[in-house]
């Protein structure tokens, strides 16, 4: 019986790990939504320590809100930094391909600034997002998708 309950979770903690995966979200950020300590969100989260399936269920059910309610880009470095961590790219790996440092991609992704619109089409393409120009020929960043959604 606890041999099942334990694949259960473990199928459930996989789920987590590729949604989160898919939509660009950092340990970091899911263990500040579940209000618990980064280490203590990656160990349960790469199944490293044991859980109860409803603790398991609980964390699916936190990213579920966090997804539908857009909490983790809300603003446009945001969603910058959740398409490239969905495209599973480091900010070195990033910056090596479009020629700029690593410190100006992430400043970027702090909305320190914003790339000009040449470098944000390459970024787009290194993303596998959509970049096919609109009625204005000009790229914005509701483009992001699928996190045209957010504000």
């Amino acid at each position: 019986m606890e041999n099942r309950t334990d694949t259960g979770v473990e199928e459930t903690l996989q789920r987590v790990r590729s949604t989160m995966q898919r939509w660009g979200l950092t340990i970091t950020f899911l263990a500040t939504q579940l209000g618990v300590s980064r280490q203590y969100a990656w160990q349960v989260v790469r199944h490293r320590v044991p859980v109860s399936p409803e603790r398991a269920a609980s964390i699916e059910q936190t990213l579920g809100t966090i997804i539908a309610q857009q909490r983790h880009m809300r603003s446009f470095g945001e969603r910058l930094r959740a398409a490239r961590i969905a495209s599973g790219m480091t900010l070195k790996e990033v910056a090596d391909l479009i020629g700029y440092s690593w410190v100006g991609v992430e400043r970027w992704e702090k909305d320190l600034c914003r790339p000009k619109p040449g470098v944000l089409w390459h970024l787009f393409s290194l993303y596998g997002l959509d970049v096919t120009p609109r009625a204005s020929h000009s790229i914005r960043p509701e483009m992001l998708l699928p996190y045209a959604n957010a504000e």
